[in-house]
Order: structure tokens, then C-alpha cells, then sequence
């Protein structure tokens, strides 16, 4: 295909995507002006070199191969040796190659000379660099003040190596983004099925029966690429059926075999519907839920009473009948039938709630851990956790350094940090139970509002970090963010950039990253960092197969000018900060750390690291973990070799339980401290008491419980509810400087149904302005009266939409970030940090979507108008819940 005709195809999408926009706005003169958009040139596989490797371009960290000819990476393929993806790639993972290479890259160290943000910069050295952030961090240390040193990441996949170098200084502060992610909807899983499970694996392969409550894993969903060819195999094979309740046409949505659109925030009133209904026909599997649940169905019959199909239609829109007849379709198909959710269905204000009840529905047909279910597999890094007997014990090589005491009174307890808290903090975590006791180390890392963001495990609330910086929870002295979005992606972004920009808050912020972007501008210094494509990671995850797996990231080329990898910077600042830090860093190379870390693997070094996988082929899949016998050495030490136990009872070894006793026999059970599903869990009103949520709220309730989003209650005609969506080019707002990405989607116009802009008297194109009104319920600065925040954009319809929502994708209308980013003609990022030697240098003529040549240009940035609004107890960002109004300009 011509250049010329690949642009104009490409430029009449964009353009129809804009809504309203003539194609004829982009000129083919100037869609074709200048070079053609890169310059890396064709791949000679005779020349090539081919390594395997793991993306970076998503959450799914697919197993790729490189091809590098001439000292670049010229193409990504996909690693068919990788059992999740098979071989199979989406086009994001080019995005790679992108940002590789894009001519606007951070390639070497920068020192702010102007005011911050003023983006005014001057070249440094590495030696520089350390030094100057050694002598700012050193006296920290020295001084028992060490917490005073945050880092912030964005997206960290070192599996622990960022946490060995926090640790090694002796601050709790990692902070992370999952609360803006899917904290909202890990809750319920690691609730039920315990720490080890947080994220699900779907047998897909062998289902039957799918039902999908707002997740998209055709187009946008982790795990998305593993999950989708699957389902669409046993679609087209199998006869297998797929429903999915949505509030936009979205990619599975569009494919499903049905698709509703529901009311956002009532996916829980649909599946307590399809409760009621399995119950009433009997249809539930009694053997599996008297066996596993720790709740009697009886219990469970009486809190669904209610719940009935037409009830269920009143608040989602559903009809009943349809309600009724795929609850008892999906009941028959048990056990080769699964749900699946996201965020669709998670990140409302009774979001957990009704991932709660979506769960439950598949412990009551019974087909959890079973052939075509709701399996369970292996996560997290290989270290003998649940699931993972067996495998090679794979972990960060010693010396590690220990974790920070907890911020409390009392003997182990840090009480200097503790004492410099808030006294209403501090009298809130006093009255805490022991085991949050134990666990809270500040309101950075563990607000002491949500502690159900850290009861699991550490998922934080990163969208409150900084106004309770403002507010002075915490004093910051040195902060460092690592490929950090905050200032752009965040909710209120705006008032992130207001921390950032006040150096009393925040006397001086280091920013790790390849690239300028809105948080570096507000940086005091910026360390380039190597790309995906230039370093080394421990990658694992959980397998669709069901057969874990592990792999490699490793450098295809050297780190472009002088950038570096995470691990050679945090190891060089820790040997420049010394004072014994640099005794837990004692490795000479990148290579010589993962060789050690993977030194239990069956295969050489080599071998590995010319596969990129390893998989023990032999051994079964991860069907029915529970029913698995503890094995000889396993028993040994436990209470189940002191006596006979009765059928129930706990097998325990040094006061815990590592298993159950099931027909005379010690079985895993799961790994929950009870060793069995906890259906109904007291965790949620202990949570509730202990920051006084009223236990009249629906997030407090032990068993997933039906409770409205507070400000849908009631929503006046002229009010919409405001949701965002993902495309299927794009990660979050990481990607907009990916040439072809962006070529592809640049825009975000506000989808709506027709008939809603007719009745708002638009036409395709209109100019309207979006207003945000806050939140209410028990939630951050609840209502607040008047606007919140607003922006402006154009007008697209999209019949298959709810007439109540308006959606806009979040991806793009970067002010930071590059030509292509910013959709501009002329370089925007710093010069001191760039190179003239990169291959990319055509691209500011391939900019053809930029206003300055006729384009349409790169949307809206719709964040600053978007409230933080953290979900009670767990502080997940309830990003689908924002009421507004529309005006048209």
C-alpha cells in the first residue's frame, strides 16, 4: 500500500473519530509533505539478529522477539514459545520501537536552572547527578529521618528490586498507582480466595459459558491478548457463548453473541438478579458450595430474597426475562462457564460490592477451579507461595535488606516517624487492631482511612499522595518518581501539579524516565532511564494454560547516549550514598543479578536466555488446587500427624493453617486463613468500625450486599454520567508519543447516543462543555457544591450507548510530551537531553494530525476535571461514577 493511501485512510478515520470534521480539513499535500514517517528502514531477515524478550507496551508482558539489523530494533514479533500469547501480538508492541528511538528522548542527565516547570535545563553528568542526590539523601538516612525520602513509581515491573533499594535506605515509601488502577476489584477476589489470587484465570479454552460484567479483553483488559483468542477458539469451535453488560459499544461488546447496555454502577444488581434466580431453580451446585463456602446457602437464599430479575431491570435497564434465562443458561453450563469483570463493573462507589456478588456467582454453580471456569493459577514470583510446588525457587539474589519497622508505640515499633504524624492520625491508628498495627507505615503508604488498601498487601491509595502532602501528613524532602504519569493521568491531575510545582511541599524531585513528559517538566533533575528494549526484568505471571511459566526481559540493543537501566541507577546511587547500603548491591552487571536470580532453572543460562521462556511441560494443570493432598513433608510438624482431626479442621504448622481436613484427608484447601472461600467475610465491617464508616454503608457489609452509587440516586434529566474508556493502541496516557499509535488515535471526542444529543439539541461536531460536579457518599471532599471542573471537546455519536452516559478516552491532550504527543510541528522537550543521532529524526514532518498543518489535532485533556473519588475502605478510584452536565458552546 502507498504511503499516500495509508494516510488517507488513516486521516478519514481520525477525522470521522473527531465527529463533525470533513477529511477534507487534512490536505493530501500536506498528509504527504516530507519524508515518509520513519526512517529505521526494511528488515533483511539474512542480516537480523533475533532475541527473544518480554514487552512493555501493556500490563500483559507478552514474550516477544526482537530482530535487530545494523545495531537497531527494526521489528517485534511474537515469541511462539510463550504459552499465554502463543505467538500472537498486538500492535502496541511496536509502540516499543517508538519510544526507543523517538527524537525527543531524555538520553542523558539534566539540572533544572530556571524556575520549575519553567523547563529551562542543563546537561550533567552521572557523577553530578549522584553526587548531588547522595548529598540530599545521605543526611536523611544518617539523621533517622530516612521516611522523608519517597519514591513514587508508576509502572514497576523489577518484581522487588526498587523495594530492595527503599528498603536498603530504610524508608516505606514506595508508593504506587493500583488504587487508580484495580484495587476496587482485587479486593474481592484476594477476600475470597485469599493474598495469593488477586487476579483470576479463566479457563477459556474449555468453556461453555462466559458472562462479561464491563470488561473488554478484545480491545483493552489485562490479559486481554491471552484471553481473547481463546475465547474467540472456543467461540468458533466449541459453540461456546459469550454476553457482556456494558454501557458502550466497546470492542467485545460489539462481538458478543448478546450485549446490554446497563446503568453504570448496577452490574451488581444483575448478577444478585442471576443469584436469585440460580437459587429459585435449584440450579446451584450444593455438593461444591456446602463443601468450599463458609457461609450455608440458606444464609445466602435469605440475603438475595429480594433481588429479583425485575427488580434488577428497575435499576440496570435489563429486561428480567433476559436477566433470568442466562442465569439458569450459565447455571447449566457449570462447571465450563466463568464470569469475568473489570473495571467496568469494579470502579464505582459499590464497585467491591458488586465484584463481590459477580464472585459468588460462580462459587454457587460450582465451577471454580474446574475444566472451562473460574480457575486459579500461579501470580506472583516463584518462591514455594500456593500453587507453586514444585517449581524453581526464582527471587532476588541476597543479601536483601529488611523491611522498616511499623510506625507505631511501643517496643518494634518506629515512634519517632509515628509521633510526627496528626494527632487525629495518630489516635485513629492507636485504637487500630494489632494486625493493622503491625502494618501501617504512614498515610503515604498506608492511609489510615482505607485500611483495606493495605490489609492484603500494599496497593495504596496513590490518587490522595499528594493532597496529603499539602496537608501535611507527611514531610517530604527528597522525591523521586520513576516513569511516573501522575501530573497528566491522574484524577485531578492538576492538583498534583500544583505539589509538584511547590518546592516547600516538595524541596526537590528527581524523575527517572525516558522521555519529557508533564511530571518530568516538574522535575529538578531527570535521569534518563534504558527502555524495555535495552534492560533486563524477572517476568512472570499467571498462565491461561495453566501451567506457570516464567520469563526474561534482556536488552536486544545497548542503552541509547548515556542512559541507564533502574537497577545500574538505584545501584550506583546506593554505593554513592553508601553507609552499608551498598553492601546489598554487590553485583557487578545487570546480567550477572539475573543470572543468579534464575539459577534454579532446569537450563542453562544461555539456553534460557535464547528461549526467553521455560515452562515444565509436564506438569498438570492448575485444576482444582484445593483438592491437592498436602504432601509427606508438608505434613510434617502439623497437627494432622498429633491426632485424628474432624472433617473442617484446620492442619496447622507453628500456629498456622496450611491446609483442611476433607473426607479424612489433609487437602490445600485455599489459601485464606480459614482454607476455604470466604463468601461472607468479616474483614469489610471490622474495616468499617475501625475508621467510622456507618455500618449502614454497603461497604461495610460482610456479604456482598446491593447498595447505589450515592449521586446516581435520583440523577436529574439534565445530568449524565461521565466515564472514560481505553483503545486498543493505546497504554493509558504512556503512549501518546508512539508514532503509530498516535497516527492511529489522536483524538478523544465525547461519544453519545444519538437521541441524547438530540435531545440536547446537537448535531455531529458541536462544541460542548463538560462540567464535573463532586462526588457524594463517604468519600474525598463529598459533596462539595458547584463545578468541580470542566473541559470542552467535539461531539461524535455512537448508537449502542447508554442515553445516560457520555464517554471520552483519556489517552490523549498531552501539553508535555513531544511533537507527537503534543501533536505539534516543532520539538517541544528539552534539547540538553537530546541526541541528533537518532534514527527518527523524519518525524516532525510525519505530524500530518497536527492544527498547525489543518489537522485536528491531539484532543482533550479531560483529567483535571475529574474528581478523586476513592472508593470507602479500599480508596479505588471510582473513575465511572462522575456526574455532569452539558453545555453546548
Amino acid at each position: 500500500m502507498s504511503d499516500l493511501t495509508r494516510r488517507s485512510i488513516l486521516k478519514l478515520g481520525s477525522a470521522l473519530i473527531a465527529g463533525g470534521f470533513s477529511p477534507l480539513r487534512v490536505s493530501a499535500q500536506n498528509a504527504t509533505s516530507g519524508k515518509t514517517f520513519g526512517v529505521l528502514g526494511r528488515l533483511d531477515y539474512s542480516k537480523a539478529k533475533a532475541t527473544p524478550t518480554i514487552c512493555f507496551a501493556c500490563t500483559n508482558h507478552c514474550g516477544v522477539i526482537g530482530w535487530v539489523q545494523d545495531g537497531l530494533v527494526r521489528k517485534i514479533d511474537g515469541n511462539p514459545l510463550d504459552p499465554n500469547t502463543k505467538g500472537n501480538l498486538c500492535s502496541k508492541a511496536q509502540g516499543m520501537i517508538s519510544y526507543t528511538y523517538y527524537p525527543e528522548r531524555i538520553l542523558y542527565p539534566l539540572r533544572r536552572v530556571g524556575k520549575r516547570g519553567e523547563g529551562k535545563w542543563k546537561r550533567i553528568t552521572w557523577e553530578e547527578a549522584y553526587t548531588e542526590l547522595a548529598e540530599r539523601m545521605r543526611p536523611l538516612r544518617e539523621n533517622g529521618n530516612p521516611e522523608e525520602f519517597v519514591f513514587h513509581y508508576g509502572r514497576d515491573k523489577t518484581k522487588g528490586y526498587t523495594k530492595h533499594f527503599t528498603n536498603a535506605f530504610g524508608t516505606p515509601h514506595r508508593l504506587n498507582r493500583r488504587s487508580i488502577c484495580s484495587s476496587n476489584r482485587r479486593a474481592p477476589l484476594m477476600s475470597f480466595y485469599g493474598r495469593d489470587f488477586e487476579w483470576e484465570t479463566q479457563d477459556l479454552s474449555n468453556t461453555k459459558y462466559v458472562i462479561n460484567w464491563g470488561g473488554n479483553p478484545y480491545e483493552a483488559y489485562q490479559g486481554g491478548l491471552f484471553m481473547a483468542h481463546r475465547l474467540q477458539s472456543a467461540r468458533v469451535d466449541h459453540g461456546a457463548k459469550l454476553v457482556t453488560f456494558e454501557v458502550r459499544p466497546s470492542a467485545t461488546a460489539s462481538k458478543s453473541d448478546e450485549f446490554y447496555t446497563v446503568m453504570p454502577g448496577t452490574d451488581g444488581a444483575v448478577a444478585f438478579a442471576m443469584i436469585h434466580t440460580i437459587l429459585k431453580e435449584g440450579l446451584e451446585d450444593k455438593e461444591f458450595w456446602n463443601r468450599w463456602a463458609n457461609l450455608s446457602l440458606d444464609k445466602l437464599r435469605k440475603s438475595v430474597e429480594n433481588y429479583t430479575p425485575e427488580w434488577a431491570e428497575k435499576k440496570s435497564g435489563v429486561p428480567a426475562a433476559d436477566i433470568r434465562r442466562i442465569a439458569i443458561e450459565f447455571a447449566k453450563a457449570a462447571p465450563a462457564c466463568c464470569t469475568m469483570s473489570n473495571r467496568g463493573s469494579a470502579k464505582h462507589y459499590n464497585g467491591m460490592q458488586s465484584d463481590r456478588a459477580i464472585r459468588t456467582l460462580d462459587v454457587l454453580v460450582g465451577n471454580v477451579g474446574k475444566p472451562g471456569g473460574y480457575c486459579l493459577s500461579s501470580l506472583r514470583g516463584w518462591s514455594g507461595k500456593y500453587g507453586q510446588e514444585g517449581l524453581p525457587n526464582l527471587k532476588l539474589p541476597e543479601p536483601k535488606a529488611s523491611d522498616p519497622r511499623p510506625w507505631g508505640i511501643g517496643e518494634g515499633f518506629n515512634e519517632i516517624a509515628f509521633k510526627k504524624l496528626p494527632k487525629k492520625v495518630q489516635d485513629r491508628v492507636n485504637n487500630f487492631a494489632d494486625k493493622w498495627r503491625k502494618k501501617y507505615f504512614g498515610e503515604l503508604a498506608t492511609p489510615s482511612e482505607y485500611p483495606l488498601a493495605w490489609h492484603w498487601y500494599q496497593m495504596r491509595v496513590g490518587q490522595l499522595v499528594y493532597p496529603y502532602i499539602k496537608q501535611g501528613r507527611q514531610k517530604v524532602s527528597v522525591y523521586m518518581s520513576f516513569t511516573l504519569g501522575a501530573a497528566f493521568g491522574y484524577p485531578e491531575a492538576n492538583a498534583a501539579r500544583e505539589v509538584l510545582k511547590d518546592e516547600k511541599l516538595i524541596p526537590f524531585h528527581v524523575a527517572v524516565d525516558i522521555g519529557y513528559g508533564e511530571q518530568t517538566a516538574l522535575a529538578d533533575m531527570i535521569l534518563p532511564e534504558a527502555t524495555s528494549l535495552e534492560r533486563w526484568d524477572y517476568h512472570s505471571t499467571n498462565c491461561y494454560g495453566l501451567v506457570p511459566y516464567t520469563g526474561v526481559r534482556q536488552p536486544l540493543v545497548d542503552p541509547q547516549g548515556e542512559s541507564k537501566s533502574i537497577q545500574v541507577i538505584l545501584r550506583e546511587l546506593a554505593h554513592k550514598i553508601g553507609g552499608g547500603m551498598e553492601k546489598h548491591f554487590t553485583y557487578k552487571d545487570d546480567e550477572s543479578l539475573y543470572k543468579d536470580w534464575y539459577k534454579e532453572l532446569p537450563i542453562s543460562w544461555e539456553e534460557f536466555k535464547r528461549r526467553g521462556i521455560w515452562q515444565e511441560k509436564n506438569r498438570p494443570k492448575d485444576y482444582e488446587l484445593y483438592e491437592r493432598p498436602l504432601t509427606e513433608s508438608e505434613l510434617a510438624g502439623t497437627n494432622f500427624n498429633a491426632g485424628k482431626l474432624a472433617d473442617g479442621a484446620l492442619v496447622e504448622k507453628e500456629g498456622k493453617a496450611v491446609g483442611i481436613v476433607k473426607d479424612g484427608k489433609a487437602v490445600r484447601g485455599f489459601p485464606t486463613p480459614n482454607r476455604v472461600i470466604n463468601v461472607y467475610d468479616e474483614i469489610f465491617p471490622e474495616a468499617a468500625a475501625a475508621v467510622g464508616l456507618p455500618l449502614s454503608d454497603g461497604n461495610a457489609s460482610p456479604l456482598a450486599t446491593w447498595h447505589e452509587v450515592p449521586e446516581h440516586v435520583d440523577l436529574p434529566d439534565d445530568r449524565f454520567i461521565f466515564s472514560t474508556f481505553k483503545w486498543n493502541v493505546h497504554t493509558q496516557g504512556r503512549s501518546g508519543h508512539w508514532k503509530y499509535s498516535a497516527e492511529i488515535i489522536h483524538t478523544n471526542p465525547i461519544f453519545m447516543h444519538p437521541d441524547t444529543g438530540k435531545a440536547l439539541g446537537l448535531v455531529e461536531g458541536d462544541e460542548v462543555e463538560v462540567s464535573v460536579y463532586r462526588p457524594t457518599g463517604f468519600t474525598y471532599r463529598a459533596g462539595e457544591k458547584g463545578v468541580m471542573g470542566s473541559f470542552k471537546n467535539h461531539v461524535r455519536f455512537l448508537k449502542g450507548m447508554h442515553k445516560r452516559v457520555v464517554m471520552c478516552s483519556h489517552h490523549v491532550g498531552h501539553f508535555e510530551h513531544g511533537i507527537v504527543g503534543e501533536s505539534k510541528t516543532s520539538e517541544t522537550s528539552p534539547v540538553e537531553g537530546k541526541s541528533n543521532k537518532l534514527a527518527d529524526q523524519s518525524l516532525k514532518d510525519g505530524v500530518w494530525w497536527a492544527k498547525k498543518r489543518g489537522g485536528i489535532g491531539g484532543g482533550v485533556h479531560i483529567n483535571d476535571a475529574l474528581p478523586i473519588n476513592p472508593a470507602p475502605l479500599i480508596g479505588g478510584q471510582n473513575w465511572y461514577d462522575n456526574v455532569c452536565s452539558i453545555e453546548k458552546v
